[in-house]
């Protein structure tokens, strides 16, 4: 059945309020970590949540399917952990882990090592190798921060570059083609040699589905809104893709952030949980 107008519309901000009140639920689990007082307050808000689901039950509206599932999905989050936060000096999915990205004409690509290695979180990586990865993915999220312009000319030669490595093939690359879901930045990249472009009312579920088994679909830079929004943003097109998310096998779902926080600043690598993009790319 085919929702209306008014379902879509709420669906797509609940969507929204559910990446939101992620945000903030991991922040209050830091918190909580350090003062165990402020688990009264997480238990009110749990029952908050399961009350004002509760209460779209009794008074059911257009759409309220929608905003009670949301609701009960946050309830969930919330009353799951409630029972075991008051022993548990430190979740593990809470720690934070940062690393100063240094810069260099030899060293301007990165791979964001494993969650475990916090003495070395960010490493090398070659240009080759990055975009090595990149044709074995099935999907890639792109992200980016600072100037517009400059990271358009990083993106411009991601992409080129990512089609090259993947029409000349060679040991480790899976042979195929490289697509673009542009949305309404087409212009700005229609020159790229190689690059094919979906229709801009695509969706990715529906690019993926027509396409040949070995392409891989690169999603249009989107401005960057830190790691853990990005991290959700990842995994949640990977499970509604039902792929894996992550750069440790072939044919899933990574991404790249071109032009993180660099020296002197520091890039969050692991945030709540929430891993940072597979490759750091940045444009000299």
């Amino acid at each position: 059945m085919s929702l209306s107008k008014e379902e879509s519309e709420l669906e797509q901000e609940a969507s929204q309020e559910v990446i939101i009140t992620h945000y903030y639920y991991v922040q209050l689990l830091k918190f909580t970590t350090s003062n165990m007082k402020s688990v009264f307050q997480f238990r009110f808000i749990s029952l908050s949540l399961i009350a004002s689901s509760a209460a779209l039950n009794v008074n059911p509206t257009p759409g309220s399917n929608i905003r009670r599932a949301f609701l009960q999905k946050c309830a969930l989050m919330t009353a799951a952990p409630l029972t075991a936060l008051p022993f548990l000096p430190q979740p593990a999915f809470a720690e934070t882990i940062t690393a100063t990205v240094k810069v260099s004409p030899i060293a301007h690509t990165f791979i964001a090592s494993s969650v475990a290695n916090s003495k070395t979180p960010v490493k090398p990586l070659r240009e080759n190798d990055a975009t090595r990865l990149f044709t074995n993915a099935r999907v890639v999220h792109l992200f980016y921060d600072g100037e517009d312009d400059k990271a358009i000319q990083t993106a411009r030669e991601v992409l080129n570059l990512t089609v090259k490595r993947k029409e000349g093939v060679g040991p480790g690359v899976t042979p195929g083609k490289v697509h673009f879901l542009a949305g309404s930045s087409s212009d700005v990249y229609s020159d790229i040699p190689g690059l094919l472009f979906l229709p801009g009312s695509s969706s990715l579920k529906d690019a993926l589905d027509n396409i040949p088994t070995g392409d891989v679909v690169i999603v249009a830079p989107k401005r960057s809104n830190g790691t853990i929004i990005n991290g959700m943003l990842v995994e949640k097109s990977a499970r509604d893709s039902r792929l894996e998310s992550g750069g440790s096998r072939s044919g899933g779902v990574i991404s790249c952030l071109i032009n993180g926080p660099k020296d002197p600043n520091t890039l969050a690598v692991v945030d709540g949980g929430y891993s940072t993009s597979t490759v750091l790319w940045y444009g000299l």
